[in-house]
């Protein structure tokens, strides 16, 4: 199963949602993120500890949608 983590879940006024195969990878995509949209640039303890608590299992569905592939009906 997929891990997730959504930059509301941070406290941000944003629709990012970083889904990767690991809570490290997530973290990774959270972190580059935070960093060039929001412009964060150094997380302390307690942020990197909110954000690790915050991952969540998810089933990442690809932007654009489910596509179910060729020959489904």
């Amino acid at each position: 199963m997929e891990k997730l983590l959504r930059c509301s879940d941070m406290g941000f006024n944003c629709d990012f949602e970083a889904c990767e195969g690991t809570a490290e990878e997530v973290f990774r995509t959270a972190v580059n993120h935070a960093q060039a949209v929001h412009g964060l640039k150094d997380f302390s303890e307690k942020d990197r500890i909110q954000a690790r608590e915050a991952v969540q299992d998810a089933f990442c569905v690809p932007k654009g949608g489910y596509n179910p592939g060729r020959g489904a009906k």
